[in-house]
């Protein structure tokens, strides 16, 4: 089979129209957006809206990684086909002067863009923002006391999906953990859970996301995989060519090629 080209790199502001499409289109095949957002077919300019919000708040608070491939319609161009959202103890502190301790960042969110109500469910909204700290900090936050690399978001446009995209940003959070020393976690959804437990993620546990009366809810898995797993680091040598540069950091300008 040919190998297919990616291009991972970390996010700039000139991405965001790019993010936004990717997150535009490929929400509407993950359940924890219709779920959340179910009028958002109803309002599509507000939903795409919401959309750029999001994606402006992932560039002010996290690192982002996109995926580029060439593009099926501009000879010669690279597009951004999927991005993916990762939190370091980096990403929210910064080392204090003289102690070496980690001191909070400033709050670094972005304005709102004035996305109005009408497109969320604001009780499953509330119920799933709640559940999602209360239990991090239970699952990943309490047990790593010195940090985690959490994967908040990857999200692959569905014209460009199962060509490697997912595995190549998984994987670049993944390196970027092991180089840390310390555990990678993610809440999965269920279009990416298989592809996490294949790259040896545990599943140490799952919450529920209801609403009182509702008859709609969430399941969401909690997975983990150790600075010491060795088997998925095996198989990537094996398929990718990720290009690193001083101590293991990725340079974000060579291409990662995958089978």
């Amino acid at each position: 089979m040919a190998a297919i080209q990616h291009n991972l790199r970390l996010a700039t502001a000139a991405d965001l129209p790019a993010m936004t499409d990717v997150l535009n289109a490929a929400s509407r095949q993950d359940p924890i957006y219709p779920y959340r957002f179910p009028d958002r077919h109803l309002y599509p300019s507000e939903y795409a809206l919401l959309c750029q919000q999001k994606c402006t708040e992932y560039l002010a608070s996290s690192t982002v990684v996109v995926c580029e491939m060439p593009s099926a319609t501009e000879a010669g161009a690279m597009r951004v086909i999927a991005f993916a959202v990762w939190d370091t103890p980096a990403s929210h502190h910064r080392v204090q002067t003289g102690t070496g301790k980690l001191e909070p960042l400033p709050s670094r969110r972005p304005p709102s863009l004035g996305v109005p109500i009408t497109i969320g469910h604001k009780d499953r909204m509330d119920a799933f923002k709640s559940a999602c700290v209360r239990y991090k900090a239970s699952f990943f936050d309490a047990k790593y006391k010195r940090g985690h690399v959490m994967l908040r978001i990857l999200l692959c446009h569905p014209d460009y999906q199962r060509r490697g995209a997912g595995r190549a940003l998984t994987e670049w959070g993944i390196q970027e953990a092991q180089r840390l020393g310390l555990h990678t976690t993610v809440f999965a959804s269920p279009m990416g859970l298989r592809l996490y437990t294949k790259l040896g993620f545990t599943e140490i546990g799952r919450f529920r996301v209801e609403v009182e009366g509702d008859q709609e809810h969430l399941e969401i898995p909690a997975l983990v995989l150790s600075p010491t797993a060795g088997v998925w680091e095996t198989a990537r040598r094996a398929t990718c060519g990720m290009v690193t540069g001083p101590a293991g950091a990725y340079n974000g300008a060579s291409s990662t090629i995958c089978a």
